[in-house]
């Protein structure tokens, strides 16, 4: 129980509240950062008090005449959510004015805190002043020192000759240097004028005005500069500019100036709604220094729209000015390796039994030199209709799959096709296995122009379909650690009549690669120009260890085959394929000991004794903040790419961040980085430097170089650019459940 003070003195003037609670420093350890507590939102912040009680202990109250009282010794004084603490106060109760001095700390209804050795203040009005003062803002998330104080209404504090951070207490590694800083905690905005940001006691750069974000809520403003360098733009400044036009839409516009190509301007107009978001991007180089003078642009809609719980849509539209633009102006490798821009809208319904697709898809081709018949097909429109109840085990079940699209192409035949799956099936399952035999019907019609023979044609087959396999377990033991180990052989044969099929158009339809999952489709071809024929039976098996404390698959491998009982005379292009037997396809995954993870897929040519095509993919992640990741893509006579990848702590705050994707048959590197980050807690640095296959006009191919860093000041923003992180990139998943195929765990 608390002891009461010498004196006690209140003075009572309707109620009292109680009052918040000074923010708390907290030692870093050394390479360890502490996690920043959550922002206070401005749509919870407390109001200024209104007529509220005022409360004042002391350890000796002094009367003096009329309603005056002088307070002396570990003064406190409480009215609402504002407190003060001095040695020495004075309070007139008829104006609420307070003169405080000796060690003052006083605590605003906003949560802001101010220690000086001085302040006069009015606890009615909110105005007043201070002397020299150390200031903290929203509970410590930005702290900082001023020459003078000035209280000017409940919401408005004006502060100046001001240092400025959101490091942690005690470090004062960046600060802004500000001749005045003005705090609306009721909008929420800083402004700050004449403001440089000091980086290591060096002046990085001035801002003569900066407006500034003091909760979670957004704010129009000048953002941090960005800066760069590299071969193909040289060297570049962007300056955005943030609008925060309503509470669900806001937009950014940056000027960014390029040393090669000139000025370029940026937009992104973003909106979000209860039930809809989107944003539209626009860039626009009027002049290109290293095109003539030709303008450039590119473009990028898209819109997200819930209709209600069943019904939804979806738009996605992109084009650029030149087939070149994406190489010169992105960095980011999956971008710059683009063929054909999408340029979608989708209307989508998924009840309980049916599952309804309307689309429109059309596509920008990049390089056009490309003929227009090797181009994809515009589908204007697609719908689809597919039943979508789940499978239930030991009862007849009904499926089907309906499509009706008109594909359109230049210099190509044109047309209508409406495909219908009928099927009808009797999945058998118990704890040791499962068998479903399943019959049903494809059928393809067309309605075309341009056709050279058949304006009309139509294609009906059967299909047949036996899936089955059965679940054998043993335990086993991987040093202390006990598991499940199954092994589940699988058969699945297929029957399709053949029927010549070479007088169909082929609008979307090839030949998918041969993995393990595509072993069990019930058609040999993607896309639905055509039913290939099939007398085949596909024999795999599985084997998984689950581990027994937490249910988790650890490590799975699978191996399997199709073998043909008759020759495929429906192919791509035309003609007869004869071999008894496809090339062998398996996969693996696992959680290794020692933190280490591996996945791996091959397809092997039994002929031939050599793989097809493989990838395989190893990661070592023994903590949260380092990773070794390294793989392999290769497809004989296509590809053959390495991609090594860490990010790992050095000494003390450094950290090693690199990357090499190479490609062994080309014998040029496709992608690579190497650099180090330094993080301080309440900054972080990250330089790095690299190079990236790239092309010239004449599509030429060339190394460019580029330089790229990055200056975060923890709190405030960020200067520059990185790639992402390799933690951030390299992310294993593996179910967390044991689930067979064929069945379902409940």
């Amino acid at each position: 129980m608390l002891q009461p003070r010498p004196i006690l003195a209140r003075l009572c003037l309707i109620s009292m509240m109680a009052a918040g609670g000074n923010p708390v420093a907290q030692a870093v350890e050394e390479g360890v950062c502490p996690e920043r507590p959550p922002r206070l939102s401005a749509r919870v912040k407390p109001r200024p008090p209104v007529d509220l009680p005022t409360e004042i202990r002391a350890r000796e109250l002094r009367s003096t005449l009329g309603d005056v009282g002088e307070f002396t010794g570990d003064v406190e004084l409480r009215r609402g959510l504002q407190s003060l603490s001095s040695d020495y106060l004075r309070y007139e109760k008829s104006t609420g004015q307070v003169d405080a001095s000796g060690d003052v700390t006083l605590l605003d209804h906003a949560g802001s805190r101010f220690e000086t050795p001085e302040t006069h203040f009015n606890l009615d009005t909110h105005t007043g002043y201070t002397g020299p003062s150390r200031f903290y803002l929203e509970d410590a998330q930005a702290r900082g020192d001023a020459e003078r104080v000035d209280f000017e209404g409940p919401d408005h504090t004006r502060l100046t000759r001001v240092r400025y951070t959101t490091c942690a207490p005690g470090q004062d590694d960046w600060f802004l240097k500000i001749r005045e800083l003005k705090l609306d905690t009721e909008e929420d905005i800083g402004t700050a004028y004449h403001a440089t940001v000091n980086f290591l006691g060096v002046p990085v750069f001035y801002l003569p005005y900066l407006s500034f974000p003091i909760s979670d809520q957004r704010k129009s403003g000048f953002l941090i500069p960005q800066l760069g360098y590299s071969t193909k733009r040289g060297a570049e400044v962007a300056a955005p500019y943030y609008l925060n036009l309503a509470p669900d839409y806001d937009a950014t516009v940056t000027p960014r100036y390029m040393s090669k190509h000139g000025l370029q301007l940026q937009n992104e107009f973003r909106y979000l709604t209860r039930n809809s978001q989107g944003r539209l991007e626009l860039e626009v180089l009027p002049s290109d220094r290293q095109q003539n003078g030709d303008q450039r642009a590119s473009g990028i809609y898209q819109h997200s729209q819930t209709f209600n719980p069943l019904w939804s849509g979806n738009i996605d539209v992109r084009g650029i000015s030149d087939k070149n633009y994406l190489e010169d102006f992105s960095d980011h490798l999956g971008v710059t390796s683009q063929t054909h821009l999408p340029q979608n809208a989708e209307l989508n319904y998924r009840g309980p039994l049916w599952t309804f697709g309307a689309r429109a898809a059309d596509y920008q081709t990049i390089d056009r030199t490309i003929p227009p018949a090797a181009r994809p097909y515009a589908r204007l429109p697609q719908l689809n209709l597919l039943l979508n109840r789940p499978v239930m085990p030991n009862r007849v079940n009904y499926y089907f799959e309906s499509e009706a699209s008109y594909f359109e192409r230049d210099a190509s035949v044109s047309g209508r096709r409406v495909g219908l799956s009928p099927a009808v099936g009797f999945p058998l399952a118990n704890s040791y296995g499962y068998l479903t035999p399943k019959i049903g019907v494809r059928s393809l019609a067309y309605h075309l122009k341009d056709a050279s023979v058949d304006e009309s044609p139509s294609l009906s087959r059967g299909v047949f379909s036996l899936d089955g396999g059965l679940f054998f377990e043993r335990d086993s033991r991987w040093g202390e650690r006990r598991y499940t180990q199954t092994l589940e052989p699988r058969l699945f044969y297929l029957y399709i009549p053949g029927k010549n099929q070479d007088n169909l158009p082929n609008f979307d339809t090839g030949l998918p690669e041969l993995t393990f999952a595509n072993l069990f489709r019930e058609n040999r071809f993607a896309g639905g120009d055509r039913i290939g024929d099939s007398n085949q039976i596909t024999a795999a098996v599985t084997t998984r260890f689950i581990d027994e404390e937490d249910g988790s698959e650890r490590a799975r491998a699978s191996i399997g085959r199709i073998y043909y009982f008759s020759d495929r005379e429906v192919n791509l292009p035309a003609g007869t394929t004869s071999a008894a037997a496809s090339d062998i396809a398996g996969e693996t995954s696992a959680t290794l000991v020692g933190n280490w993870h591996a996945r791996a897929n091959v397809q092997w040519n039994r002929q031939e004794s050599h793989a097809q095509r493989y990838n395989y993919y190893l990661q070592y992640n023994p903590a949260k903040d380092r990773i070794v990741n390294a793989g392999k893509r290769f497809s004989r006579g296509e590809l053959e790419q390495t991609d090594i990848s860490a990010e790992w702590p050095i000494a003390g705050r450094w950290t090693f961040r690199g990357r090499s994707l190479y490609s062994r048959r080309d014998r040029h590197n496709v992608e690579s980085y190497v650099g180090a980050e330094y993080n301080a807690c309440c900054w972080a640095l990250r330089l790095l430097a690299g190079r990236r296959l790239s092309f010239d006009a004449n599509s030429a191919p060339i190394q460019a170089t580029h330089i790229m860093f990055e200056l975060q000041l923890t709190g405030f923003s960020k200067l520059g650019r990185v790639p992402d992180s390799p933690l951030r990139e390299s992310v294993f998943s593996f179910p967390s459940r044991y689930a067979a195929p064929g069945y379902s765990v409940p």
